[in-house]
């Protein structure tokens, strides 16, 4: 039997991991599904990092349940990570959402939501992209985010205060 599965979905920078870690301090939170990932890992997400040439011999094998590409790198969520728990949250794609909605219906969506400024100022502060890449990151993060709300979330999350708000907000809407 699957356990009920949250499917997080937010653009870089929106606050997913400080959500995450959050939310891992309650007892009774979702278990925190861990990503197979092909970018360096981060040590405040839960991810495992593979190289490419590991990541597709673990896909052919079937290893994985959802899997995508994002921004040059490859995701992957294994089939295993399904059985750690009744409730299980995801760090997804928004782009995959579609796809991910179509292998489980019952996949609720939860959208996390930052100002555009704060989400830019932490983009920058990253040093990861040029202007340029940050400016399309929040044009398409728009779109996104327009196309997210019409499939009615669950909940959305709003990050104006603390990551622990976030948590509570949360934990308060699944009855936790």
């Amino acid at each position: 039997m699957l356990p009920e599965v949250y499917y997080l979905c937010a653009p870089s920078g929106a606050g997913k991991n400080a959500f995450l870690s959050a939310l891992a301090s309650f007892p009774r939170a979702p278990y925190i599904v861990v990503r197979t990932i092909t970018r360096p890992d981060d040590p405040t997400e839960a991810s495992e990092m593979v190289s490419e040439m590991e990541f597709m011999r673990l896909k052919k094998q079937g290893r994985f349940v959802l899997d995508w590409s994002a921004h040059g790198y490859l995701y992957g969520i294994r089939a295993t990570e399904f059985s750690k728990g009744d409730r299980v949250i995801l760090n997804g794609s928004r782009v995959y959402w579609p796809t991910a909605k179509t292998i489980f219906p019952n996949l609720r969506l939860i959208t996390l939501e930052v100002p555009d400024s704060v989400l830019k100022a932490r983009l920058e502060q990253r040093g990861r992209e040029s202007e340029f890449e940050i400016y399309a990151r929040l044009k398409r993060n728009r779109q996104l985010a327009t196309a997210l709300q019409n499939e009615k979330p669950f909940c959305t999350l709003i990050n104006d205060g603390t990551p622990e708000d976030m948590a509570i907000a949360f934990m308060d809407r699944i009855g936790c």
